[in-house]
C-alpha cells in the first residue's frame, strides 16, 4: 500500500514536532510527512529530531499560514510531487492571556489570523483535492478551551470556539465525500506553550495597574494553574494516532481532559464550568 501523504503545520516545537516524529518512525513506513514551519530559521529542533528521515519520510517546507501565497505554494507543490494529500493536521496556534479590555486590536487580529483564518484558509486549499479523490482526513487541534470559557484567556477561547464552529459544520458536509473531520480538544499539555501560559498568569497577577478584583482573582488562580493536571505530549500523540490517524472513521471530537474539564464540557447549561473552573475565585476573595 502506498504511503499516506500527511501535511502538518506547527512543526517547530511541541505537539507538532512530536507528531512528525511519531509519523516518521512508524514501523510500517505508512506515511510521507510534509512538515511545515513558519520560517526556515525555526526548523532546527525539528531537523535534529527527525534527521534520519529528512528527504525520505519527512520533507520540511516553509509556510506561514497567515499568507495565502505560502499556502498556495506548499499545497500545489505537495500535489505536484505526490499527487494527493491524505491527511491534513492543523496544529499551528497561538495563546493569549490578559485582562480582556486591555487586549489590543493588533493582538486580536494576530490570534485570529493564525488560529482561525489561517487554519481555515489552509483547509480551503486542501479540500478540492480531497473532494476530487473522495477521501481524506482533516485533523484540527482545537482545545478544551474551545468547549469551555476560561477567565483571562477570552480571546484564545474565542478563537478556538470559532475553530469548533467551522470544522463541526464542515464535517457535516464532507462525509459524503468520504472525508472525515476530527477536532482534537486537549486540556493543558506539557509544552513550551504551557510554560509560557503559567508565566503570563503569574506576570498579570503581579500587575499593580489592573483592577484589584482582577489581580486577586489572578493571584488565586496562579497556584491552581501551577498544579493543574497537565498531559504529556506523547500521551496526546498516542491518542491522536489511535483515535484519528489509525481509525478508519474517526469521531468528530477527541476530548483529552481530566474529569473536571470533561464534566464541565458536557454541561449544557454552562454553569458547571463557571463554578468549577471560572469564577470560583470571586467567592474566595469576598
Amino acid at each position: 500500500m502506498a504511503p499516506q501523504i500527511v501535511l502538518v503545520t506547527g512543526c517547530s516545537s511541541g505537539i507538532g514536532l512530536a507528531m512528525v516524529q511519531r509519523l516518521a518512525r512508524d514501523p510500517d513506513h505508512r506515511f510521507i510527512i510534509i512538515a511545515t514551519v513558519i520560517a526556515m530559521s525555526e526548523k532546527n529542533d525539528l531537523e535534529a529530531a527527525v534527521k534520519d528521515y529528512i528527504d525520505k519520510a519527512v520533507f520540511i517546507k516553509e509556510m506561514d499560514i497567515t499568507k495565502d501565497g505560502d499556502i498556495t505554494i506548499v499545497v500545489e507543490s505537495v500535489i505536484n510531487d505526490h499527487g494527493r494529500i491524505d491527511i491534513l493536521l492543523n496544529i499551528a496556534g497561538l495563546s493569549l492571556i490578559g485582562i480582556p479590555e486591555n487586549i489590543s486590536r493588533e493582538q486580536v487580529d494576530k490570534i485570529f489570523s493564525v488560529n482561525v483564518i489561517g487554519t481555515i484558509r489552509l483547509t480551503q486549499a486542501v479540500l478540492p483535492h480531497m473532494k476530487e479523490k473522495q477521501s481524506g482526513k482533516i485533523i484540527t487541534f482545537s482545545s478544551v478551551a474551545g468547549r469551555i470559557g476560561f477567565a483571562y484567556i477570552e480571546l484564545y477561547c474565542a478563537s478556538k470556539f470559532a475553530v469548533e464552529g467551522f470544522f463541526e459544520s464542515l464535517a457535516a458536509g464532507v462525509r459524503a465525500f468520504n472525508i472525515r473531520v476530527c477536532l482534537v480538544e486537549p486540556g493543558p499539555v506539557k509544552t513550551g506553550l504551557w510554560d509560557f501560559t503559567v508565566k503570563q498568569y503569574t506576570s498579570h497577577s503581579n500587575d499593580d495597574t489592573i483592577h484589584a478584583i482582577d489581580r486577586r482573582q489572578l493571584q488565586n488562580k496562579v497556584p491552581r494553574v501551577r498544579v493543574e493536571p497537565v498531559f504529556e505530549v506523547d500521551d496526546v500523540v498516542d491518542r491522536v494516532m489511535l483515535n484519528c490517524i489509525n481509525a478508519d472513521e474517526p469521531a468528530l471530537r477527541l476530548l483529552i481532559a481530566d474529569t473536571n474539564l470533561a464534566q464541565a464540557a458536557s454541561d449544557l447549561t454552562g454553569e458547571d464550568g463557571l463554578q468549577k473552573l471560572g469564577l470560583k475565585e470571586l467567592s474566595e476573595i469576598e
